[in-house]
C-alpha cells in the first residue's frame, strides 16, 4: 500500500505501530526477517508496532526505512507519526508546471564516504590505539583527534584504516573529504563549498542550503546534533579551515590529518593529538612483506635492510619501491636498493609518474607553502652534516640570532619537516636532507617540483637558493663555513671548561661572520656539550675533510680528543688523530704536522707499537725543530716519556722528561711544566730515589697550584700517594690517593679514575685491609671493563679467583 492511496483511507492518521505492521506486511517480511534486514533487534520491532515505545530512536527509524523500501514521502509519513505530527494534506502545486515538487528526505541514507584503505595496513598499533582512546571519550562534546607528521609518513592510511575499523561505532554514516590543504596553491577547499558537500551527503536538498557559510554551518551542525557520524578531514591546512566544519553533536567523531600540527585545535577545542614517526624497523618490514610477500625478503635479508634504509622508514617511500618490485617481478632486490642509494640520497628512485604518489612532489607541497625565510633556512639545512642540531647551531648556520631562528625552527617543527628528537635538539630524516640538497642544489627545478624551482621568496634566508648557479654555492659555502666555525669554537671553549690547558690547544682562529658560538659555562656543561654533540663533531669532521677544510680538521680534533680520551673512547680517539694527521699532511704547515705526529705517541704506545710510537716521536720533533717551535719540541719530548713509561723504561722516560723542562722554560709553558716534572716525580719514585721523587712532585703541586690548574692536581696527588706508598707510609699514601680519586672523578677523568683506583687498592691492601682493598679493585675493574681497556687484566690479576667478577660503584670513599 503506497502513502497516495494511504491519505484517502486516513492512512496518515493510523499509529506508528499500525504503520509499520502495514509497510512490512507489504515486503511479505516477518519481525525476524525485518530485524535481520535492518540490523535490529526483533524485541525493537515487537514493541514498536506494539506502540510501546514512547520515543522512537530516529537511528531506529532510519534502518527500518531502508529496509522497508519507503520512498521519501512514507519516510516523511514514518518521522511525522513517530513525533505524533499529522501529515500534511496535499496542497495544489502552486509552482510553476515544469518544476518538479522538491522532495524531502527527512531520514536521509547514511552517507558511506570513506574512500579505500590501504591493503596490508602495518604496525601503528600504538597511534590506533591512541585514536581508540581519544575517539571513545566520553560524552560532553564532538570528539576530535588530529593526526599529525611529515609527508608520506602515513596520516591518511592510519586515518582511513581506524575508519573502517570503527564503522560499527558510527551509525549514522561517515563523511569523508580531502581538503588539499598542501596542493598547488589556491586549490585548498574552501570551507563553504565543503559545508555544501556534506549537507548533500546527509540528505539536505540543495535549495534548502543557504549562501552564507555561516548558516551553512549552522545548518551543519543542527543536521549532525543527534546523530553518530564519523567525520575525516583531510590533508588540512591550518585550524580555520577545520572549525567551520566541526559537528557540535556529542555523539559524533572527527579525525582531521593534517602536515601541521593545528595547535589550535588543540587549545581551544581540546582536540586529541596523534604524532606519526617513522616506521619502526620492524614494521617496515612488514610493510614490505605485506606488498612482496615474506619469502622474497627472507631470500634477500641483506638487500631488504638496504631498502629499509635507503627509503629512511617512511611509508611512502617504502609502498613505492614495493611498487617497484611488484611492477618488475624479476627485479633482484638488491639491484633495487643499488638504485635507491644512487648518488648518496638521491631521490630519483622514489619518483613515480602520480602526483599523489612521487615523493619529490608530496615533500614539495610542504616545502612550497612555506614563508621565505622558513624555505631557506629548510635548504640550508642540507649543508650542516648532522644527525641533528641546536638552535644555536642552527644560528650559526643561517647567520641570524637564536630568536629568530628559533621562530623559523618552529614553523618548521609544525610542518613537520623537522622533528625534535630531544628538548632543543632537531633532525630531519634522511629523504627530507636529500630533498633540502635539490633544493640547495637547484636540482629540484625539473618540472615536476612547482614552487619550488622558482625564483627566491621574499624575506628568504639564502634567497639566492631558490635561483641556483653561483649565488647559490656561495650561500652554501659560507653557511658551510658559519657551521664548521660553530663547532670548532665551541669545542675549544668547551675543552678550556675540562681544564685542558690552553698551551696544549691550537687556537681556531676568528670565526666566520653571523657565527654564535656557544661558551659553556663551567665543567660540567662542557661534558654535556660534548656528551650531546658526540656524533655531531664527527660528523663535522667527515665533513671538513671532504670540503678540503684541513687545517680547520685539525683544530677540532685538537679540542675534542682531550674528552675522547678522558671519557675512554680509544678507538674513537684513535680514528680522529688518524684524520687529523693526514688533514695537516695537506695543509703543510711544520706545527700541526708535529702536533698531530705528537698526539700519536702515548696512544700508539699505549697498544703497545712502541717502534710506531718512536717513529711519531722523530717525526714530530723532526718538525718542531723545522718550525723552530719551541712548544712542539718540549711537548714530543714530554709525550714520548709518557710512552716510556707504559713501556716500562723508567730511566728513558726521566731522560726525555727532563730535557723537555729546557725548551718548555724558554717558551715560557709553566701548566706544563707542572706535568712534567710529575712526570719526573713518577718515574724517580719508580727508580726507588723517593726523596728526589717527593721534591719534584711537591714542586708540581706548588705550581698547580699556583696556576690553579685543576686538571694536574688529581694526577700529581697520584703521584705524592704513590711515593708515600713506597715509603710504607701507607695512612698517608690512602689520604692522597682518595683525594685524587676525588679531582679525577669530578673532572670526569674515566681512565685516571680507575688508574687511581687500582694504587688506591694496592696501598689498603699493604695496610692490612684486604676486603676494602679487593673491592677497591673491583671498582677499578668495572670502569676498565666499560671501556674495553687492556688494564683490566692488570686488575684481574689482583683479585682471588672467586672474586673476579666487576663491582657495583658505591659512593667514593669519605675524605
Amino acid at each position: 500500500m503506497s502513502i497516495g492511496t494511504a491519505e484517502g483511507s486516513g492512512e496518515a492518521g493510523r499509529s506508528l505501530g499500525t504503520l509499520l505492521r502495514a509497510w512490512r506486511d507489504r515486503a511479505l517480511l516477518t519481525q525476524e526477517q525485518l530485524a535481520d534486514r535492518a540490523g535490529v533487534n526483533a524485541r525493537t520491532i515487537r514493541r514498536l508496532e506494539g506502540d510501546l515505545v514512547e520515543r522512537p530512536r530516529a537511528a531506529s527509524l532510519r534502518l527500518l526505512a531502508d529496509a522497508l523500501g519507503l520512498d521519501p514521502r512514507e519516510q516523511d509519513v514514518l518521522t511525522a507519526v513517530a513525533r505524533s505530527q499529522a501529515v500534511p494534506a496535499a496542497q495544489p502545486d502552486e509552482r510553476d508546471g515544469d518544476e518538479p515538487p522538491e522532495a524531502i528526505a527527512p531520514v536521509p541514507p547514511r552517507p558511506r564516504q570513506l574512500p579505500v584503505g590501504v591493503a596490508g595496513f602495518a604496525g601503528r598499533t600504538g597511534a590506533l590505539e591512541e585514536l581508540n582512546r581519544h575517539l571513545d571519550a566520553g560524552a560532553g562534546g564532538t570528539r576530535i583527534c588530529v593526526v599529525t607528521g611529515t609527508a608520506g609518513v602515513g596520516k591518511t592510511s592510519l586515518a582511513l584504516h581506524w575508519a573502517h575499523r570503527a564503522r560499527g561505532r558510527f551509525e549514522d554514516g561517515e563523511l569523508y573529504l580531502n581538503l588539499q590543504g598542501f596542493g598547488p596553491a589556491g586549490d585548498a577547499v574552501d570551507p563553504r563549498e565543503a559545508l555544501g558537500a556534506f549537507l548533500e551527503a546527509m540528505g539536505v536538498p540543495p535549495r534548502r542550503i543557504p549562501e552564507e557559510q555561516a548558516a551553512r554551518a549552522a545548518l551543519y551542525r543542527t543536521t549532525l546534533a543527534d546523530k553518530r557520524v564519523l567525520v575525516v578531514l583531510d590533508n588540512a591546512r591550518d585550524a580555520e579551515q577545520v572549525r567551520w566544519l566541526l559537528p557540535g553533536g556529542p555523539d559524533c567523531g572527527v579525525i582531521v590529518t593534517s602536515r601541521r600540527s593545528l595547535s589550535g585545535l588543540i587549545t581551544a577545542e581540546g582536540a586529541g593529538l596523534v604524532t606519526l614517526d617513522l616506521l619502526s624497523r620492524t614494521e617496515s618490514r612488514d610493510l614490505l612483506a605485506h606488498r612482496l610477500g615474506r619469502d622474497r625478503l627472507e631470500a634477500a635479508p641483506a638487500a631488504t635492510d638496504a631498502i629499509i634504509d635507503a627509503c629512511a622508514r617512511l611509508p611512502l617511500a617504502l609502498a613505492i619501491a614495493a611498487g617497484r618490485a611488484v611492477t618488475s617481478p624479476v627485479l633482484p632486490l638488491d639491484a633495487l636498493a643499488a638504485d635507491l642509494r644512487r648518488d648518496g640520497g638521491d631521490l630519483g628512485g622514489l619518483s613515480t609518474g602520480d602526483p599523489a604518489t612521487s615523493l619529490r612532489l608530496v615533500l614539495a607541497r610542504s616545502y612550497d607553502v612555506l614563508p621565505g625565510d622558513v624555505a631557506g633556512l629548510f635548504r640550508l639545512l642540507a649543508v650542516h652534516p648532522g644527525p641533528d642540531l641546536t638552535v644555536a647551531a642552527a644560528a650559526s648556520l643561517a647567520g641570524v640570532d637564536e630568536a629568530r631562528v628559533s621562530r623559523l625552527l618552529a614553523a618548521l617543527l609544525d610542518a613537520h619537516l623537522i622533528t625534535e628528537v630531544t628538548h632543543g635538539r632537531y633532525a630531519c630524516h634522511d629523504l627530507l636532507r636529500a630533498f633540502a640538497l635539490e633544493l640547495a642544489d637547484g636540482a629540484a627545478g625539473t618540472g615536476e617540483i612547482g614552487a619550488a624551482d622558482g625564483a627566491a621568496k621574499a624575506g628568504e634566508i639564502g634567497a639566492a637558493g631558490a635561483a641556483g648557479g653561483a649565488g647559490e654555492a656561495a650561500v652554501r659555502r659560507a653557511a658551510a663555513d658559519r657551521v664548521l666555525d660553530h663547532y670548532l669554537h665551541t669545542a675549544y671553549e668547551a675543552a678550556l671548561r675540562l681544564h685542558v690547558p690552553a698551551e696544549w690547544l691550537l687556537p681556531p682562529g676568528p670565526p666566520a661572520p653571523g657565527v654564535r658560538a656557544e661558551s659553556p659555562a663551567g665543567h660540567r656543561q662542557a661534558l654535556a656539550w660534548f656528551q650531546a654533540e658526540h656524533a655531531v663533531l664527527a660528523a663535522v669532521l667527515r665533513q671538513a675533510m671532504a670540503d678540503g677544510r684541513h687545517a680547520q680538521a685539525v683544530r677540532l680534533v685538537s679540542a675534542l680528543q682531550f674528552w675522547l680520551m678522558r671519557r675512554g673512547h680509544r678507538q674513537e680517539h684513535l680514528d680522529c688523530l688518524r684524520v687529523a694527521l693526514e688533514a695537516a699532511a695537506r695543509t703543510g704547515d711544520q706545527r700541526a704536522r708535529a702536533a698531530t705526529h705528537r698526539w700519536l705517541i702515548p696512544v700508539t704506545a699505549e697498544r703497545g707499537e712502541s717502534d710506531q710510537a718512536y717513529t711519531h716521536f722523530r717525526r714530530a720533533l723532526a718538525y718542531a725543530r723545522e718550525a723552530g717551535d719551541l712548544a712542539e719540541e718540549a711537548f714530543s719530548l714530554f709525550d714520548i716519556g709518557l710512552a716510556c713509561v707504559h713501556g716500562g723504561r723508567m730511566e728513558e722516560a726521566l731522560g726525555h722528561a727532563r730535557a723537555a723542562l729546557e725548551p718548555l722554560r724558554a717558551a715560557r709553558l709553566t701548566v706544563t711544566e707542572a706535568y712534567v716534572l710529575n712526570l719526573i716525580a713518577w718515574c724517580r719514585c719508580a727508580l726507588g730515589d723517593h726523596e728526589r721523587a717527593l721534591q719534584a712532585g711537591e714542586k708540581a703541586m706548588a705550581i698547580a697550584t699556583e696556576r690553579g690548574d685543576e686538571s694536574v692536581r688529581g694526577h700529581i696527588l697520584d703521584t705524592l700517594g704513590m711515593i708515600r706508598h713506597h715509603r710504607g707510609e701507607h695512612d698517608d699514601a690512602i689520604a692522597h690517593f682518595r683525594r685524587a680519586l676525588a679531582s679525577c672523578g669530578a673532572l670526569g677523568h674515566r681512565y685516571d679514575e680507575a688508574e687511581i683506583l687500582l694504587h688506591l687498592g694496592d696501598a689498603l691492601q699493604a695496610a692490612g685491609r684486604t676486603g676494602r682493598a679487593a673491592h677497591t679493585w673491583r671498582r677499578s675493574l668495572a670502569i676498565l671493563v666499560e671501556l674495553g681497556h687492556p688494564a683490566a687484566d692488570d686488575v684481574r690479576a689482583r683479585l682471588p679467583d672467586h672474586d673476579l667478577s666487576p663491582a657495583t660503584p658505591e659512593p667514593a670513599f669519605p675524605e
